[in-house]
Order: structure tokens, then sequence, then C-alpha cells
């Protein structure tokens, strides 16, 4: 059985992700920490889905995404889209919120695929990572933000020359400014900044990062690996 995994299978992205590749896999593992929202996400799709209520953060929540998927079968696609969206200045920011979103956006997400690849993958298997324009950006009230997604996306870089001989194929998306609750309250001045810089002068969709995560895991040829591809509008390339 072909096993697809979604981590963060209850957000805006990870959702999208989920019905862009509905069926796709024999089984498609939601994972996420609400179990409302997962059970939200299932009831979109037509496949066969098991939700798991798991935090990537916690030794148990990644043990328990890995025996949902190793238990039933070789592994087809993972995706790695959750994260928590810390904001504001090292100064000010307690150590709890540095080490959760440390734990959450980057060292949960590399023990996770750690741990998978004890298991069985398919020929031709990928990795996806959604990373963000803010990892190739020095901005304030963003640092650890910043550093804990350039991170992710340069393990997921490194990783795909590791990962190559086992035939899994790992590359990063990169959006920019999506139209989510992952904005909070900063949507109002990131529209304002969005008018100024991007050249499409508009928010993104949920739905546009999902069309390039599915083209790269069914789609793209097997020879696109290691590669980033920002889905922003045009932002990084006026920047």
């Amino acid at each position: 059985m072909s096993v697809g995994i979604v981590v963060g299978a209850g957000g805006g992205i990870g959702s999208a992700c989920a019905r862009a590749l509905d069926a796709s896999a024999d089984l498609t593992v939601l994972a996420g920490r609400s179990d409302p929202r997962l059970r939200a996400t299932a009831s979109a799709l037509t496949g066969r889905t098991a939700t798991v209520v798991a935090d990537v953060a916690t030794e148990d929540g990644r043990e328990a995404i890995a025996r949902a998927a190793l238990d039933m079968g070789e592994i087809a696609w993972l995706i790695l889209a959750s994260g928590v969206p810390l904001r504001g200045a090292l100064m000010e920011l307690t150590p709890d919120h540095i080490q959760k979103t440390l734990m959450t956006n980057l060292v949960g997400p590399t023990l996770l695929i750690r741990r998978l690849l004890d298991g069985r993958w398919l020929p031709n298997a990928s990795i996806i990572a959604v990373g963000s324009i803010s990892a190739t950006r020095s901005l304030p009230n963003r640092s650890v933000y910043s550093g804990s997604k350039a991170g992710l996306e340069h393990l997921c870089r490194s990783l795909a020359a590791e990962v190559a001989p086992l035939g899994i194929r790992v590359n990063v998306v990169a959006p920019g400014v999506i139209d989510t609750p992952f904005l909070g309250g900063d949507q109002p001045a990131l529209q304002v900044w969005v008018s100024a810089h991007v050249p499409q002068r508009q928010v993104g969709t949920p739905e546009d990062v999902a069309d390039v995560v599915r083209y790269l895991i069914l789609e793209a040829p097997a020879y696109v690996t290691g590669a980033r591809i920002a889905v922003d509008g045009g932002a990084e390339s006026v920047s």
C-alpha cells in the first residue's frame, strides 16, 4: 500500500496540499495538533485517510505519525507543512517561545524525517518542505522564525543529495504572503507590503502553493531534486 503524509494537515497550506493530492496514494495520513481541523480536512477528501493528532515537536507525536504510516505500507510522499509564526525582536522573546519555534519548524521535522527513513519508501518518492521567503530575507522581528525556515530549507536541499541513491527526491516550496490564518494580526500590514513589493500586487492562496507541491510530487521529472521554488507573486525576483 502506498502512503502519503501531510504534517500540518489542519492548516491552510497543509489542507490545500491534502486536497490537491487526494487519492494519489492508497492512504493519506493527516497529522496535526487539532483534531477538529484534521477531521475537516479529511471530510473534503475522497480517498482513504487516517488522522493522527500529534505534535511534531514531541517524540511521542513523531512516533505516532511514523507508526500510522510505516505500519500501513510504503511511503510515496511526505509534506512538511507545520509551523508556528513567531514574531518579535530576539531580546523580547522568551526562551520557551524560541525553543517551541525551533522544535516545531526545524528540529521536529528533521527528527521525523530521520525516523521515517527507517521505513520503506516507493521508488521516486518525494519529500516536500514548506519553507518561506522569510528564509532568504533579513527582516526585523523575524529572526527566530526566519532562521528556523532557513535551516529547514537548507537541511532539505542537502538531504536531497544524501537520499538520491535511495530514489527519494527532496524539494522545497517557499511561499510568500499567503491568505491563511497563519498571518494573524499582521494581515493588514502585510497587505500594504504586498501592494508595494509584490509584482502581482496580491496575496497568494493556499491553492497556489498546493498546486506547485502537487506538480513536484506527481508530475515533475525524476531529475528535479534539491530545488527551491518560491510561490510569492514575484517578490523575490525584485528584492
